[in-house]
C-alpha cells in the first residue's frame, strides 16, 4: 500500500476533528465519511484565506508552500485532490456530493483495510479490479439519518438480514457462499418508540433479501416475510416505487438503460437519470417525500457507475446546462471540455451486454 497514502490519513482525520477549517466536517455520525470544502475560485464570493485553508494546509504539510511565497490556490487544490484520488484510503462519494450550491462541497469515505486488501484480491494481469463491477455501495438510515454504510466485496453477492443466517440452510437463507451484511444495531435510534417498533421489523426481516451487482446492473431477491417496496433510475417508466414479489428476481437497476438515458440527457431530450436504487422495508412507500418518515431506508449505489464517471457526467452537464442559461459560463477546473469528451468516449465505448433470452438461464442470483 502507498506510504504516502496512510500519511495523509492520519493527517486529514486530524484536520477534520480539529474544527480549523470552514465546511471540512464528518458527513455521518459513525464517521465513515467527510465533507471538504470544493468552491471554484472564480466564483464572486471566493474568499482564499478561507476557502482554500484546507488545501494550502496540505501544500504547507508536504513542503510545497512556505509563508511568503506566491499563492497559488489552484496548484493547492490540485494537489490534494490528486493525493485523495491516489491514496487507497480514500473513494469520493459523488452521489452525496454537492457541487452546485452556494457552499460546495465533496463527499469521501474512508475505505477499511479489509476491503482495500479484498480488492488487490480481485485485481488481473491488465491491473484492472474485476471486483468493481460486483461491488455495491450500501447506505441504511433508520427515520432518515444516516446509521451506517458499508460495500459489498463478493461477486458471488450479499445478503441483507438482521442477523447471521443459521448454517448449511441455503434452501431458506441462500447460498453460504454471500457475503452476510446486517442491519444496523437499532440501539443507534435515540427516540424510544422508534427503537422498540424497529427491533420489532427486524424479527420480520430475519432471512432478508439477496443482492448481486454486475456488468448488466443490480438484482435482488426477496426471502424475508416483511414486505420490500423498491424505486429506481426510471421515474418515467415506473413513477411509483414497486413491491417486490416474494422469491422472485428482480432486476432494479439496468446499465444499458442508464447510458442511454445519459447519452439522450447530455442531448438535452430527458431528465438526468438516477444513479441510486432505493428499498424500503416493512412499510409502504409512494414517493421521496415521505422517505424521512420511514424506519429502515436502504440506498444501493453500483460501483461500476462509480467506475464510469457516470454521476460526474451528470453533475457537469447539469452545472454547463445552468451556466449556460444565465449567461455565465465557467469551465470548472474540475471538470474542463475536454475531461467531459473524453468521460463521454468512454462511456460510448463501453460494452454493454444485450438483453438475455432467457433469464432462466442466466439467473443472477442462485438460491
Amino acid at each position: 500500500m502507498n506510504p504516502g497514502g496512510r500519511r495523509l490519513k492520519q493527517w486529514l482525520i486530524e484536520q477534520i476533528n480539529s474544527n480549523t477549517y470552514n465546511g471540512l466536517l464528518w458527513e455521518d455520525e459513525i464517521r465513515t465519511m467527510f465533507r471538504i470544502p470544493w468552491k471554484h475560485a472564480g466564483k464572486q464570493d471566493y474568499n482564499q484565506e478561507v476557502d482554500a485553508s484546507i488545501f494550502k494546509a496540505w501544500a504547507i504539510f508536504k513542503g510545497k508552500f512556505k509563508e511568503g511565497d506566491k499563492a497559488e490556490p489552484a496548484t493547492w487544490k490540485t494537489r490534494l485532490r490528486c493525493a485523495l484520488n491516489k491514496s487507497p484510503d480514500f473513494e469520493e462519494v459523488t452521489d452525496r456530493s454537492q457541487l452546485d450550491i452556494s457552499e460546495p462541497y465533496k463527499v469521501y469515505r474512508i475505505v477499511p483495510e479489509e476491503e482495500q486488501k479484498s480488492a488487490v484480491v480481485h485485481q488481473d494481469p491488465a491491473g484492472t479490479f474485476n471486483a468493481a463491477f460486483s461491488q455495491m455501495m450500501i447506505c441504511f438510515y433508520y427515520g432518515g439519518r444516516l446509521v451506517g454504510s458499508t460495500v459489498t466485496t463478493h461477486p458471488e453477492g450479499c445478503r441483507i438480514s438482521p442477523c447471521q443466517p443459521p448454517l448449511a440452510n441455503g434452501f431458506l437463507y441462500g447460498p453460504d457462499s454471500l457475503q452476510n451484511i446486517h442491519f444496523p444495531s437499532a440501539d443507534l435510534i435515540e427516540n424510544e418508540r422508534q427503537r422498540h417498533v424497529t427491533r420489532k421489523l427486524f424479527s420480520h426481516l430475519e432471512r432478508g433479501v439477496l443482492l448481486r451487482a454486475n456488468r448488466e446492473g443490480i438484482f435482488i431477491k426477496r426471502l424475508c416475510q416483511s414486505r420490500v417496496f423498491w424505486s429506481g433510475q426510471d421515474p418515467q417508466y415506473n413513477p411509483n416505487p414497486c413491491k417486490l414479489e416474494r422469491d422472485a428476481v428482480v432486476k432494479i437497476f439496468d446499465t444499458a438503460r442508464f447510458l442511454q438515458a445519459l447519452q439522450l440527457y447530455q442531448e438535452g431530450h430527458y431528465q438526468p437519470p438516477e444513479p441510486t436504487v432505493t428499498l424500503c422495508f416493512g412499510e409502504e412507500f409512494h414517493d421521496f417525500s415521505t422517505v424521512k418518515s420511514k424506519l429502515i431506508i436502504v440506498q444501493l449505489l453500483s460501483k461500476q457507475i462509480t467506475a464510469l464517471n457516470c454521476q460526474q457526467l451528470v453533475d457537469a452537464v447539469t452545472a454547463r446546462r445552468s451556466q449556460y442559461s444565465s449567461g455565465t459560463l465557467e469551465i470548472s477546473d474540475d471538470m474542463a471540455s475536454d475531461q467531459m469528451a473524453r468521460i463521454c468516449q468512454d462511456l460510448c465505448s463501453y460494452p454493454v451486454p444485450q438483453r438475455a433470452t432467457c433469464f432462466r438461464d442466466n439467473l443472477p442470483i442462485p438460491v
